[in-house]
Formats: C-alpha cells, sequence, structure tokens
C-alpha cells in the first residue's frame, strides 16, 4: 500500500476541464463536477436506463454471459487493487498523473463507501486481477492527429484500444485492466483521469454526465450508475436493479 504517498501526491494535485472525446468508451471526457455548476439528482429510472446502455447492454452474450451487470466480482465493500507505479524521478508529467489518480481514486472512495475500495499501491501485484495506470500510453489512431479526442482510455493493454469485456460469470475479464494517461500532446485533466476510472469499473459507453453531458448540465447521475452497479449483484437484470445513491 502507498498511504503515504498517496497523502503526499493529494496535497499537489489539482483539478482540471473536461475534454470531448468519441463515445466509444475509450474517450477523455468530464467526469468530475464543474466548478459553480449545480448537481443534480437524475430519477431512478434515469439512472436504470444510464446502466442498462452503459454496461448491461454492451455486447450482449460476449464469451457465453448472461444477461444483466458485469463487474469486478464481490459483495459490497468489494477491494479492487490499483497498481499506481511511481513516477520517474524528476519527471512533472507522471508526477502530475499520479497526482490526479490518487485524487480521483480518493473520491470514488468517498463517493461508493460501502460498496467497493480502490487500494492504490506502487508495488505490482501478483497475479493478473487489478487495475494499473499507465502514463503516456494512450491509444491513438494510426495516421490519427486528434490527440486531444484521444487523451486517455481503458484497454486491455498500453498504446492499445482493445476495450475490456466481460467474461461467461459476468466479470471483468481483462487482467490487469490498463488506465492508460496521456499521448504526450495533451492535456489530462482531473475530470478525465475520474472519468477513465469509470470504465475501469465497467462502464462501457458514455451517458449524460459521463461523456454525453454539456459542461453546464452536470447531474450526479455518474456516481450513481456506479453505485447502483456495485449496490446489486452481478447479472442483475434493468428490471430488477434497485438504484443505490453515491454518498455526498
Amino acid at each position: 500500500m502507498i498511504c503515504t504517498l498517496s497523502l503526499a501526491l493529494l496535497m499537489s494535485a489539482c483539478g482540471g476541464g473536461s475534454e470531448s472525446a468519441p463515445s466509444n468508451g475509450s474517450g477523455n471526457v468530464s467526469a468530475g463536477n464543474p466548478p459553480g455548476s449545480t448537481t443534480v439528482s437524475a430519477p431512478d429510472a434515469q439512472i436504470v436506463a444510464y446502466l442498462k446502455s452503459s454496461n448491461i447492454d454492451f455486447i450482449p452474450g460476449a464469451n457465453g454471459r448472461p444477461e444483466g451487470t458485469w463487474r469486478w466480482p464481490g459483495t459490497p465493500d468489494r477491494h479492487i487493487v490499483v497498481y499506481l507505479p511511481s513516477p520517474a524521478p524528476g519527471n512533472a508529467t507522471e508526477l502530475d498523473y499520479a497526482n490526479k489518480v490518487a485524487a480521483s481514486v480518493s473520491l470514488l472512495n468517498v463517493k461508493l463507501s460501502g460498496l467497493l475500495v480502490l487500494d492504490l499501491t506502487d508495488t505490482r501485484p501478483p497475479g493478473a486481477n487489478f487495475i494499473q495506470v499507465s502514463y503516456l500510453t494512450s491509444y491513438v489512431p494510426q495516421g490519427s492527429s486528434d490527440y486531444a479526442s484521444y487523451c486517455a482510455n481503458v484497454a486491455t493493454g498500453p498504446n492499445i484500444g482493445s476495450m475490456i469485456v466481460p467474461d461467461a460469470g459476468n466479470n471483468i475479464s481483462s487482467g490487469p485492466v490498463y488506465v492508460n494517461l496521456g499521448n504526450g500532446h495533451c492535456n489530462v485533466t482531473q475530470d478525465i483521469v475520474t472519468h477513465e476510472f469509470g470504465h475501469a469499473l465497467g462502464l462501457a459507453n458514455h451517458f449524460a454526465s459521463f461523456g454525453d453531458a454539456p459542461a453546464n448540465s452536470w447531474t450526479s447521475a455518474y456516481f450513481d450508475v456506479l453505485a447502483t452497479l456495485y449496490g446489486n449483484p452481478q447479472s442483475t437484470s434493468a428490471a430488477n436493479l434497485v438504484v443505490k445513491r453515491a454518498k455526498n
């Protein structure tokens, strides 16, 4: 665990704006509450609709999976290890990204308290059942110079665009899950980092407040959708979802 590292990073972490990205589950868009905006709770039916479109309806039947939600396995208070490599000495960019990861993890742990815990470590865990942060390895399609739209992505490895998928038991089957931050030609904001962790936790397609919302129409739906995803058993159908709300 890197408790001391996390605290040191958080002291110098800073927020940022948002950028637009393709609505394909691999982009970089706002997932934080813009300064001066009002947080509005989406109705229960809207939370279910967002979770259905983003998670339940993503590649139905892939790997023989049953219908319903897919995510990291486990009961409430499921611990998910996040491997955050120590920034290279003197590398300000990597330090900045590490700062923002620590801040996003802290925010998600507060919002999803009682449902899951993201455990930061600077030591690579054994096996493959963890999330790995990777610096300057975001996928940019060959021939593209639209670096801002591919500033970060979640994939099965560095520098690739292959999205994570559920297995036959509706677990996240990719291991490790890579959160690729930056391509050397864009600004990785705090919102982008928080957004990419949503993908790493099982949200595939974008929805309002998770990639598709204008900056002036923020709702708390992003965190409420994650709370509902982890507050219900895997393979829960949309009709049987019990909507859970993130902590304020």
